[in-house]
Parts: structure tokens; sequence; C-alpha cells
């Protein structure tokens, strides 16, 4: 009988845990760089130094992430240069079309969850948050 009950609690336990689910956010928006949409890069959020998920950059300069915990995040944006021209004759080494021709270039800070200084608070199901881009004033000594 009492190895039924320590069965019957552990087992009510285990499904009561299984059941709880944490409330997820979509964040979408668009990402410009000094005035100018971005035609191509990955974003990435990382929610209170755990939870990482990202997106594709599209085209138009918009991004859709999916599943984001609420809570503090930090983001970064990495754009790549598209590989240099290959020589006829030669493949290409680049997959086609995971790259733009002539994307929009940003500073490499950006690319660094540590460096980007962009933050976020994800407190919504569905959010939107735009991202400007500031050219770097240049410093003089």
């Amino acid at each position: 009988m009492r190895l039924l009950l320590v069965v019957v609690v552990c087992t009510s336990i285990t499904v009561g845990a299984g059941c709880s689910r944490e409330v997820r956010s979509t964040v979408r928006g668009k990402v410009d760089y000094d005035g100018q949409m971005l035609n191509s890069g990955y974003i990435l959020f990382q929610v209170n130094y755990l939870v990482t998920k990202g997106a594709e950059i599209a085209s138009d300069g918009s991004y859709v992430v999916d599943g984001l915990p609420y809570g503090s995040a930090a983001v970064s944006i990495c754009v790549d240069e598209p590989p240099p021209p290959t020589p006829e004759g030669i493949e290409p080494t680049a997959i086609p079309g995971t790259y733009e021709e002539n994307p929009v270039l940003i500073p490499s800070k950006y690319d660094s969850l540590e460096t980007s200084g962009i933050m976020v608070e994800v407190a919504m199901p569905e959010q939107t948050f735009d991202i400007h881009l500031e050219k770097q004033e240049k410093t003089r000594k």
C-alpha cells in the first residue's frame, strides 16, 4: 500500500510538471542601418542569458523570431559579405542564394551579443521591435 502511494504521488508530480507551459513570444520587426534597410543577414536574441533564438533577415529588412520566453534580451545582427567571384571553370564554394550580392554592411560591433548594445524586453505574446542602427562617429585623438 505504501509503495502504491509513492508511485501515485511520483506520477502526479511528473505529470503536473510536464503540463506547465511557459508563455512564449513572437518578435518581429525591421532592421535598418543609417536609414537604409538591411537586405540580408541574421538576427539573434538571447533572453535572460539562457535561451538563444534567431532568424534570417529578409531582403526588405524584416525578421520574425518565434518561441522567445519573456524577459530581457540581448540582440546581435550579423551581415556576411558575399564570397569573391570565382574564376571561370571553378565551382563556387558558397551555396547559391545564401547571401546577398550587394549586402548593406554594418559595423562588426553588432555581430556580438556583448558589444551590440541592443536590448529589448520581451513581454507580450506578439511584439514589434524595429532596430535602427546608427553609423559610428569617428573619434579624434
